[in-house]
């Protein structure tokens, strides 16, 4: 796939720079998302507005930088405002 493939649609998201103080969370303002864990299913469900899952996606590409190493991670408590309900925390890191 290459970016004058008209199937694709080549999208910037500018993520924070791992510092000395490591990763820092940053969820847009207007962020709803909503997570959930259907235990039968053995399914894990995100859903959130545009802004969420722009946030959601910043936070992943964060773990993906040069700087980041192994073990770094962001926690979310499952009540920590950012979720519309309070069923599932998430807790994303960098394993190699």
């Amino acid at each position: 796939m290459t970016s004058d493939d008209a199937t694709t649609l080549p999208i910037t998201v500018d993520i924070r720079k791992v510092d000395e103080h490591g990763l820092i969370s940053n969820w847009d303002d207007t962020t709803k998302l909503w997570l959930s864990f259907d235990e039968r299913e053995k399914t894990i469900g995100i859903a959130g507005n545009r802004a969420a899952l722009n946030s959601l996606a910043r936070h992943l590409l964060t773990l993906t930088q040069p700087d980041a190493r192994p073990g770094y991670n962001l926690y979310w408590e499952p009540e920590s405002g950012w979720f519309g309900t309070d069923e599932a925390g998430l807790h994303i890191s960098l394993t190699e």
